[in-house]
């Protein structure tokens, strides 16, 4: 997967390889997520609080019009939500979802402008209406 200079630079920056939580394999990164986000969804969506935006970053990640650097970007940051193993445990209370919370904070903010209004429709419906089955692309 090739990254763009701006992706490359901004992961720098903050210290973050991406691959190390996906894989350098663009195929096998966003498997990891597809598979494992739903399961991750269900547990934490109810004390998560960028609930809707997770979900609108997932299906910006499955969405085939959505540049590679960015995908890049989103599946680190999903895979690290849906990852057992984080810097700190998802058990703990308060602190155990704010690191994941960061990521996907910085994750949002980086990738915001290819966040279509569809992305974000789709995680309001997923989430109000059938959070209980997987999403689908």
């Amino acid at each position: 997967m090739r990254l763009s200079t701006a992706a490359k630079s901004w992961w720098s920056k903050a210290g973050i390889d991406p691959g190390v939580y996906v894989g350098r394999d663009e195929a096998t990164a966003e498997e990891a997520v597809r598979t494992g986000f739903a399961a991750a969804a269900k547990r934490h969506l109810r004390k998560f609080p960028l609930a809707r935006e997770t979900v609108a970053l997932y299906f910006c990640l499955i969405d085939p019009t959505t540049p590679a650097w960015v995908k890049a970007i989103v599946a680190a940051a999903l895979a690290y939500f849906v990852l057992p193993l984080d810097a700190i445990p998802d058990f703990l209370p308060i602190v155990g979802l704010g690191d994941d919370a960061s990521i996907l904070a910085a994750a949002y903010a980086a990738v915001s402008a290819h966040i279509t209004p569809e992305h974000r429709d789709k995680a309001h419906a997923w989430i109000e209406h059938d959070h209980l089955v997987e999403p689908a692309a």
